[in-house]
């Protein structure tokens, strides 16, 4: 590997010696040799600063940047950003595996650097407590390339679709354009990933997509939903749609089908939220909720006229439609039940 590798990858890394030396070696060991691979230690409480500074002095390609205050994911990212040498960067979770042909096929789909983003699927795995495999869900994308803008737009709507174009894990980013805009990740508790891929995709000249599913995104354990209480959840959901709707409507596109029944489910998924304990919001509150999502524009915008594929969001669609916001409400209380105790439910069922 020269000065100038083709591709950068950028790992960082909080408290994970389990699962680090595999994460690592899925890397080092690519059939695609001209690569460097940036650690970020974020203040690690374990062994994993250790295991970081073995690979850095035993392999060459390493590059080990020990940071003196823990600054999260993105922001470690970040840091990241600033020694990339390669003309393309990805990235690795820590707890997370590559398959050892999936940087080969996706420089292969660059043709010799001339496209600006590459994509290719995913492999979630699902864990159990016991760490063991309960579950597996593959999302792939058909191979092709595009070059005209107006096909690009509609793949990256196809993309967010298939839930592939939110991750920054599955992409070649070229690197000149991130250096160029200065795109970087943002501190947020939720789609970081995806507001730093949108930027980067209002960019973008050319795409390709790879059909390689060899990204595992390992889900540890099948946690109640009380456990992952996120207070921004659907403010930050709402941003979400809000600007993708925003650049659709920049790009001269339409997109109130998807993105209806993206903020749907949302919607649906926010409301369950909303029964969380830690919500602090009142039977009385939590029918107001739906009142204001229905006032607000982005409600307007992608929801009204989309038409909508699941029978559970048709009859929330028709519920908020007629102003029966009570109903609206144990519809979440009863996507709540099933999503937190419907996982310990099963697995009695599966024991007895």
């Amino acid at each position: 590997m020269g000065n100038t590798p083709f591709i950068s990858v950028i790992m960082p890394v909080y408290n994970s010696e389990e699962y680090l030396d595999t994460s690592i070696q899925s890397v080092l060991n690519q059939s695609f040799r001209d690569l460097e691979l940036i650690l970020v230690n974020d203040c690690s409480r374990d062994k994993s600063k250790t295991i970081c500074q073995k690979y850095a002095e035993d392999d060459e390609r390493v590059k080990f940047i020990d940071l003196q205050e823990n600054i999260g994911a993105g922001k470690a990212r970040n840091k990241g950003l600033e020694f990339v040498k390669g003309k393309y960067v990805t990235f690795v979770d820590a707890d997370d595996r590559i398959d050892l042909e999936l940087y080969q096929h996706a420089a292969t789909a660059t043709k010799n650097g001339k496209i600006d983003l590459v994509v290719w699927g995913m492999t979630e795995l699902y864990l159990d407590k016991a760490g063991n495999l309960d579950s597996k869900n593959i999302v792939k994308t058909e191979e092709g390339t595009w070059d005209v803008k107006a096909e690009i737009n509609e793949k990256i709507l196809e993309l967010e679709t298939q839930t592939l174009f939110g991750y920054q894990c599955n992409k070649l980013y070229k690197y000149s354009i991130i250096d160029e805009y200065k795109i970087r990740f943002e501190k947020s508790i939720l789609y970081e990933d995806y507001f730093f891929t949108l930027e980067f995709a209002k960019r973008i000249q050319s795409l390709a997509c790879i059909m390689s599913v060899g990204y595992f995104y390992y889900k540890r354990f099948n946690e109640s939903i009380t456990t992952r209480y996120v207070p921004e959840y659907f403010e930050l959901s709402r941003r979400r749609v809000k600007e993708m709707y925003d650049f659709c409507c920049d790009q001269k596109m339409q997109a109130g089908n998807v993105l209806g029944n993206i903020y749907l489910r949302y919607i649906l998924s926010g409301a369950m939220r909303n029964e969380d304990k830690r919500s602090g919001l009142t039977k009385a509150d939590k029918i107001c909720w739906f009142k204001k999502v229905k006032r607000d524009e982005v409600y307007g915008h992608v929801i009204n006229d989309a038409q909508i594929s699941s029978p559970a969001l048709k009859m929330l669609k028709f519920f908020m439609e007629h102003n029966a916001f009570g109903i609206c409400r144990f519809m979440g209380m009863g996507t709540f039940w099933v999503k937190d105790k419907g996982p310990l439910l099963f697995a009695r069922l599966k024991k007895n």
